[in-house]
Order: C-alpha cells, then structure tokens, then sequence
C-alpha cells in the first residue's frame, strides 16, 4: 500500500453536484450544523448596535396589536363569532401572522446580509433562508407569553378560561408549521430577487399590510359576506394556518373547509418544490451579483 502524495491525490474525486431538490435537501442536512451558527447570528444582528434592542422588539411585536385592538375592537365594534374577547381573538390571529410576515422578512435579506460570508466561503445557499428564521421564532414565543398572560388576566377577572385544554390544542403547532413553512417556501424566492433587486424587501413590506385584510385576523370569516371577497380570502394560503391555530386554542368553530385547506397545503408544497428549483436555478448567478 503506497502512501506517497499520488495515493493521497487518488482519494479526492471532484465531481458535479446534483441540480435535484432531493441533493439539494440531502447536502443541506449534511451541513446542518450550520443552522445553529447561522440562526445565532440572525439573532446577534437583529440587536447590533441596539441600545433598547428588547424594548424596540416588544414595541415592534405588541404595538400593532394594541393599536389594532383599539381601533377595529373599540371603535368599530367588531366581535368574534362566539364571544370571546377581542383582543383575545385578534391576538390568535396576528401570532401565525407575524410568524409569516417577519420570517419572510428575514429570508428576504439572508443572502444580502451574509454576502461577505457567501463570497469567501462555500455552503450550501439554501441553509441561510432557513436559519433566517430565528428572529421570528423569538417573537412567536413572546406573543405566546402574551397570550397565556391575557388568559389568565381574564380568568382573574371574568373566571372563564378561553385557552382550550383539550387534545385539539396539538392543532396550534400544526398552525405555526405550516406559517414557517410557507414563509421558507415563499422566501426562496425573494432572498434570490432581493440580491438582483434590492427594491424587493420594500415592495414585501408593503404589500404585507394589505395582504393581512385578505385574510380573518381582524374580523371572523363569517362577518365577510361578499362571495368575490371570501373567495379572495380563500386564496391565501395563511388562513388555513389562522383558522387552525384559533381553533387549537380557543375552540373556535372552524371556518374553512377541509378541502380549501388541502388546496392551501398542496400551494405551499408547490411554492416550496419550486422555489428550491428557483433558488438553485439562479443563486450562484445572483451571488456574483453581491
């Protein structure tokens, strides 16, 4: 047996990597540790250079809601289909929201903010909109303290429990699932155009508000009466992720079928397949555009 450097070199075959999803997914787990280091820096840049970083976070997380409360519960009146609060009720909705909204917020700018990284050291791209999450995962968990602490607030002072206890409360995971991957699905798209065209992350930003009336976050499904406007609302795969999430929790009646609902998981399983296939397609082209 020679150890020489000939025999050393013959252990080193170069060969072209798999342009298919499944060696695309199977590379990224096997630099999956990655994720870790990558979801931490997510973190550590979302407070850089921040010296009220967990105040502008609870006021970026809470203020919205409040202000929603006040205008559409207190001014307009609206209430939910079975009594519960509306705070309550409009607190369910915005959590698998934010979710989505800030995760695709992150993703969109995952290449762009790591561009150093990418152009001195290889790795699979497509660990970076994936661990870009992170930041949304620690605002999902404040709502839920949030949420349990005005459970408890209304206990106190009405006695009831609105929080169901029952085995359907295993639906509310299912529901913030379904919120993360829509937006890692969504965001390989973006974090690929964002590198291309950086107007992208305003435009998301933008559209994002206006997207939220499409779906019953602010109002029960049943007070929309429009036929043209509830087959809007249909469209979105989100409401499949809000209505679950507020009948896990809260027991509220669902109001989509489970038809619509399966149509909303198969366009996030086609969003996701091809946006790896975009994401693959275009990234090492758009990476030499940073």
């Amino acid at each position: 047996m020679s150890y020489g450097p000939r025999a050393a070199a013959a252990d080193w075959v170069i060969e072209p990597k798999s342009d298919s999803i499944f060696a695309r997914i199977a590379e990224v787990w096997q630099y999956r540790r990655l994720l870790g280091y990558f979801a931490t820096r997510a973190l550590q840049m979302l407070y850089k250079r921040s010296s009220f970083g967990w105040i502008w976070m609870m006021v970026r997380i809470c203020a919205p809601i409040g202000l929603n409360s006040l205008i559409f519960g207190g001014v307009l009146n609206v209430k939910s289909t079975d009594g519960t609060p509306y705070f309550l009720f409009l607190l369910c909705g915005q959590t698998p929201w934010t979710l989505f909204d800030q995760s695709l917020l992150f993703i969109t700018r995952s290449l762009e903010r790591n561009r150093k990284l990418i152009s001195k050291v290889y790795f699979p791209r497509l660990i970076l909109p994936v661990a870009s999450v992170s930041p949304a995962l620690l605002f999902i968990t404040i709502l839920s303290l949030v949420l349990v602490a005005t459970d408890i607030y209304l206990h106190q002072r009405l006695g009831i429990w609105y929080i169901t206890l029952e085995p359907q409360l295993l639906l509310a995971p299912v529901a913030v699932i379904i919120s993360l991957v829509f937006a890692i699905a969504v965001g390989f798209w973006t974090s690929v155009l964002q590198v291309r065209y950086r107007d992208i992350r305003y435009g998301i930003r933008y559209a994002m508000p206006m997207l939220m009336y499409l779906t019953s976050i602010l109002w029960p499904l049943s007070h929309i009466k429009y036929g043209w406007a509830r087959a809007l609302v249909m469209l979105n795969p989100m409401e499949s992720a809000i209505e679950l999430f507020r009948y896990g929790t809260l027991g509220t009646p669902l109001e989509i079928s489970t038809g619509v609902m399966a149509a909303h998981m198969v366009a996030i399983g086609v969003t996701a397949a091809t946006g790896i296939w975009f994401f693959n397609r275009v990234e090492s082209a758009s990476v030499d555009k940073i």
